[in-house]
């Protein structure tokens, strides 16, 4: 398990997201919007900041063997589900970007398909121009969430600030995993006026938290105790230095 004590963590008031400007949450997976970033999405759109979600993966791997839903029906449902999502956190579906890399294997400096990715990435952000990017942590133990942030680190960000943000890092993380002094500052966003609105966007990926695809035993889920740390008032981010 990491060491980071979250409840010992600066907590900064939700007006602080006035300075983020326009931004861009980078999701592997249709949730990890919702999980990460879903206060901070509410609160920017609350105080009318635009938002745009780049979602990396096809999600196809989380229910392999369903034949209700192969893979291109799961990667519709999904994409379906964070639309709804999207519409509930205020992003419109013309702020959502679609990249659809297979689910697991999302570009890595060692893949053919980086080089190209990068440079998708880049153009995407010449036409946005975010002024602020949040992108899973770099050791966040799944290897999706760390291709991502492998992705915008070789990007040309335009000099956007770098937000990174843990999912798997509690659950799963080991020794080493965690944010040091030299990497980042980690701090606490105060989600509290909008943690209704960001668990009813958890709520839409219905094929990641019930039994909604049930003919695949091996399927995934999200755990109770999973869903349970997202379910606080503040969200934790860590700037990168």
């Amino acid at each position: 398990m990491n060491n980071l004590n979250y409840d010992t963590l600066p907590l900064a008031p939700e007006q602080c997201v006035t300075g983020f400007g326009t931004t861009l949450i980078i999701a592997p997976h249709a949730d990890d919007e919702s999980l990460g970033c879903g206060g901070v999405i509410s609160l920017l759109r609350k105080y009318g900041q635009n938002v745009y979600i780049v979602l990396l993966s096809d999600g196809t791997l989380s229910h392999p063997n369903s034949r209700e839903f192969p893979a291109e029906k799961l990667r519709d449902l999904r994409e379906k589900e964070l639309l709804d999502a999207c519409e509930i956190l205020g992003v419109s579906a013309e702020h959502v970007i679609f990249c659809r890399y297979s689910d697991r294997n999302v570009p890595t400096p060692a893949s053919e398909q980086f080089e190209a990715a990068v440079k998708n990435l880049s153009k995407m952000m010449s036409i946005l121009k975010p002024q602020s990017v949040f992108v899973p942590w770099r050791r966040d133990p799944h290897p999706d969430h760390q291709a991502a942030f492998q992705l915008i680190d070789a990007a040309d960000t335009l000099n956007a600030k770098i937000y990174e943000y843990p999912i798997w890092l509690e659950e799963l993380g080991g020794d080493g995993d965690a944010p040091t002094t030299e990497e980042s500052m980690p701090f606490r966003l105060n989600i509290s006026s909008v943690l209704d609105q960001k668990q009813h966007a958890i709520s839409q990926h219905k094929s990641q938290i019930t039994d909604l695809i049930n003919d695949d035993p091996e399927g995934f889920r999200l755990s109770e105790e999973m869903l349970s740390q997202f379910n606080v008032p503040y969200e934790t981010f860590f700037i990168s230095k």
